[in-house]
């Protein structure tokens, strides 16, 4: 009569299938270049009506990008969506959709978060221009 030998589990058994998948998933993230990208958020408050005077554009800056609050005057029931960030060169262009002239409009305070690679230089809102200083 013939026994069957019991399977049993060493360390040797267990590792070498591992092995091959922990070099492939590292050879897969070493050749994965981080490309070019621009993860945006905005947030809008109607505050009153373009009458009001108008605030500086800040910006700070932190490990998830850059922070800008700056008011402007936009169509009366603007929606978030209805905004566009492009790249032109080492330029980010934030722009808003064409007015009409007889649309109403409303101020708004406008807080938009920026995350970029690779970094921009200037950022571009309606026709203010500003210059990314980086902090050291």
């Amino acid at each position: 009569m013939k026994t069957k030998k019991a399977f049993t589990l060493n360390h040797k058994s267990i590792k070498a299938p591992f092995r091959g998948l922990g070099v492939i998933l590292l050879v897969l993230f070493a050749s994965c270049k981080g490309g070019s990208y621009i993860n945006h958020d905005l947030k809008a408050e109607r505050i009153g009506d373009c009458s009001a005077t108008l605030t500086a554009c800040t910006m700070t800056e932190n490990t998830f990008g850059e922070h800008y609050e700056f008011n402007r005057c936009l169509v009366e029931g603007f929606n978030t969506d209805d905004y566009l960030i492009e790249r032109k060169g080492d330029t980010l262009v934030l722009s808003f959709p064409k007015e009409q002239a007889n649309e109403q409009k409303a101020l708004y305070k406008l807080n938009l978060d920026i995350h970029a690679s690779p970094k921009y230089n200037f950022i571009k809102l309606g026709k203010e221009v500003l210059q990314i200083t980086p902090v050291n």
